[in-house]
């Protein structure tokens, strides 16, 4: 017998009710109450319990005018909680997974869905799911369509295919890869089917038939782009299978793909036992144009240079590697961008929060290519190029951990062998990249040094210089050294740096109509504070609307750097949150960093930044705080 997550509620609490002293019996009032139902659906309840809880030998007694209570011994009544906790982990589903299934079934129907339908297909009651709706509703706002909602027959979503498509690729996209990175039948057990809106069943049929596909036919396709068409593949099938089409025929006039784009159609039908129309095909074949052309045996083993991007990545910084990635991940993805074919990133928000100076990066690079292929290129794309920035960042703090060491001497030989030999062995972190002397040292150019080790006396240098003797001890080098290394690297481990960039002069709070608004309150501040030139309320409302910062109930506005004197976080606490994005925000911190910020600097304020911003309880203490004193003593860690 199933029971749904209200009854399984009623059990709870009657089992809690008969734990305490002297309990009571409850009536099917008090009952309605606790779980926001009727007295009728209690009494329906009720019965369905009863049989329930027999299996256990238990009773669960009725009494008129009494109440309702539960009779059992404790370890009856363990055995039954026992078995709920196994269904709680099995069925029960948190807001976020919920919601998407919702959302997903909206996009699946073509008729109106009741509240009732979804409460009781979900286990919750009428209240929760309108607050879903509303989160849905929200979400559909921030893309300029809006929910149909009709008294009597329940919501509904009035939408072309292509678009209810395009919706549903992003949804399905969250549901399989935010919980399996790789699709196969060993992952996707560990993932229940009532979390999913598509059966496993059916995407293991399809990953299996695409992946011998790709194989059969040589063709090349990296993780995102075979993730999408996985997806794809998915939807169309479903849709197909409700006799829902896409209308248009999206390419037909081209032979590209379109003989492989068959094969794969035809394959699907034979497993799969469905028809794929003629439009279907082409929109197949679509998308195998987007995925880039490749085949394992025509992919160009040299790279075309790209005046834009290494334009871009001169300004910017970059290794070898940075440039090959980013170069690879754009020719491939130029197709796509200017059919205008998207690709979901499931991993998108977490980039975004995770990663945001890599993002931003990203979000720049890609204004680039916008203006010059007149294309348009959405967050999930964009969230892929700054995965590249973000590798780049990482090699670069690696780097950054190991000190680069020149030793100089009168002559640059002998015993300086010897002492560059020692450190080697004694120091792990310590790179000795030249040896010099003192004529040689005088016509060095050090930027790519970061401490002189010297036996003589030197002019005064802005990197640190450590003496010591050529036949110096093991013991004290190492402690010269060590003294050294922890002045170079005390910064980071330490939240000094962050706290600077925080003042309750530039923290206040108020209450703003919307979040354009939000930004010109906080920004007027800082302009008045001398942090911010005029131009910067602008160029961060300009920077929003290209990729909203908001997640959860915060937001991160940025401020151009050519707009910032001096680099500063400000922060606004709103008294009602506003609608930002896709989110309802209440706490808004406006980043205004200087321009060319060493990127050990950045590093050390990112880091300690998003562990605040991460820090749920803390993020509550600040939004219950009534001052900016007490807004600035909490972000210092005070």
């Amino acid at each position: 017998m199933n029971l749904n997550k209200r009854q399984i509620q009623l059990i709870l609490i009657l089992v809690e009710n008969k734990r305490e002293p002297d309990y009571l019996p409850l009536s099917a009032k008090e009952l309605s109450e606790k779980v926001k139902v009727s007295t009728k659906t209690i009494y329906s309840d009720v019965s369905i319990i009863q049989n329930y809880v027999s299996k256990f030998n238990v009773d669960l007694i009725k009494k008129p005018r009494i109440g309702i209570y539960i009779k059992g011994s404790d370890s009856d009544l363990l055995r039954i909680l026992t078995g709920i906790e196994f269904k709680k982990n099995d069925d029960y589903l948190d807001n976020r997974t919920r919601r998407e299934l919702v959302f997903s079934q909206l996009l699946n129907s073509d008729g109106f869905i009741t509240v009732q339908e979804l409460s009781d297909k979900y286990y919750v009651n009428r209240q929760v799911i309108l607050e879903d709706i509303d989160d849905i509703e929200l979400r559909l706002e921030s893309i300029g369509l809006t929910l149909q909602r009709t008294s009597g027959k329940g919501i509904k979503l009035d939408i072309d295919e292509d678009s209810r498509r395009k919706i549903l690729t992003q949804v399905v996209s969250r549901q399989i890869f935010n919980v399996v990175p790789t699709i196969n039948e060993r992952n996707l057990k560990i993932v229940n089917d009532n979390k999913l809106s598509i059966p496993k069943n059916l995407i293991t049929s399809v990953d299996g038939i695409l992946n011998n596909f790709t194989k059969n036919q040589n063709m090349v396709l990296n993780d995102y782009e075979y993730q999408s068409l996985l997806v794809h593949l998915l939807i169309a099938v479903e849709r197909i299978k409700l006799g829902k089409f896409v209308k248009n025929e999206h390419w037909g006039s081209s032979t590209t793909y379109l003989t492989e784009s068959k094969i794969l159609a035809k394959e699907l039908e034979n497993a799969l036992n469905i028809k794929f129309p003629k439009q279907e095909i082409y929109y197949i074949q679509l998308h195998l144009v987007a995925a880039g052309k490749k085949r394992t045996n025509n992919i160009s083993t040299k790279l075309n240079t790209n005046d834009l991007l290494q334009n871009y990545l001169n300004d910017f910084g970059y290794d070898d590697q940075l440039y090959e990635g980013l170069l690879l991940h754009i020719n491939s993805s130029l197709n796509r961008w200017k059919l205008g074919v998207s690709i979901t990133n499931p991993y998108k928000d977490s980039i975004i929060q995770k990663y945001s100076y890599a993002f931003e990066a990203a979000i720049n690079l890609k204004k680039l290519y916008e203006r010059e292929y007149n294309t348009k290129i959405n967050d999930d794309e964009t969230a892929y190029l700054a995965l590249h920035f973000e590798a780049y960042l990482e090699r670069r703090r690696t780097n950054n951990n190991v000190i680069q060491a020149a030793i100089v001497c009168s002559t640059g030989l002998g015993t300086s062998q010897l002492l560059a030999a020692r450190i080697k062995n004694d120091f792990s972190r310590v790179k000795i990249m030249k040896i010099l002397s003192y004529d040689e040292y005088l016509k060095f150019d050090s930027k790519d040094i970061d401490l002189i080790i010297s036996t003589i006396e030197l002019p005064e240098n802005n990197l640190p210089i450590i003496y010591v003797s050529p036949v110096v001890s093991t013991e004290e080098l190492k402690n010269k050294i060590k003294m050294a290394i922890a002045d170079n690297t005390s910064q980071t481990s330490d939240y000094s740096l962050f706290n600077s960039l925080i003042s309750s002069e530039n923290i206040m709070i108020d209450k703003v109509d919307n979040w354009e608004n939000a930004i010109s309150m906080l920004g007027k501040l800082l302009e008045n504070n001398g942090v911010l030139r005029t131009g910067s309320i602008e160029s961060a409302i300009q920077r929003e609307n290209l990729s909203f910062t908001s997640f959860k109930n915060i937001s991160t506005p940025h401020a151009n750097p050519r707009y910032v004197k001096k680099t500063r976080i400000g922060v606004l606490k709103l008294q009602e949150p506003v609608v930002w994005g896709n989110q309802k925000v209440n706490l808004i911190f406006f980043i205004a960093f200087k321009e060319n910020m060493d990127q050990a600097q950045l590093d050390t304020i990112y880091d300690r930044f998003w562990d605040i911003l991460s820090d749920g309880r803390l993020i509550k203490k600040i939004i219950s705080s009534n001052s900016s004193e007490k807004i600035s003593d909490l972000l210092k860690g005070r």
